[in-house]
């Protein structure tokens, strides 16, 4: 049986703009440790997006550590979402290079955006 080019399927258009991942600081000195990093995550939709849009996202450390993945299912009118990470970390003595990337995931849409790297030393 011969493949046909011309079947009924069709690939998903990306329902999404662009991604962007900050850091509420770039760097941390001190003996104030566990410090507090949030990360800030804008996603933003390609508009109109397609009705019934849903969508999952997770962050991955760069330790390792994964969180537990959300499902959205966006309003129509919705442009943009922000979705957040909080992150504590630090011990005496110890430096980290800390960031994380997010996942976000549609139909056959998979992208990740990564965040700077947060320097934290501590005293």
């Amino acid at each position: 049986m011969a493949f046909s080019p011309c079947g009924s399927a069709y690939a998903e258009e990306n329902p999404f703009g662009p991604i962007h991942v900050a850091a509420n600081r770039s760097q941390y000195t001190g003996r104030g440790c566990p410090v507090q990093i949030v990360y800030t995550a804008t996603i933003n939709f390609a508009m109109p997006h397609p009705k019934g849009l849903a969508f999952n996202y997770h962050w991955e450390r760069s330790d390792g550590a994964k969180t537990p993945v959300q499902v959205v299912k966006p309003p129509a009118n919705q442009r943009s979402m922000v979705v957040r990470d909080t992150w504590r970390l630090g011990a005496p003595g110890k430096h980290y290079d800390a960031s994380v990337t997010l996942f976000v995931n549609s139909g056959n849409t998979h992208l990740n955006e990564g965040s700077p790297s947060v320097s934290v030393t501590c005293k």
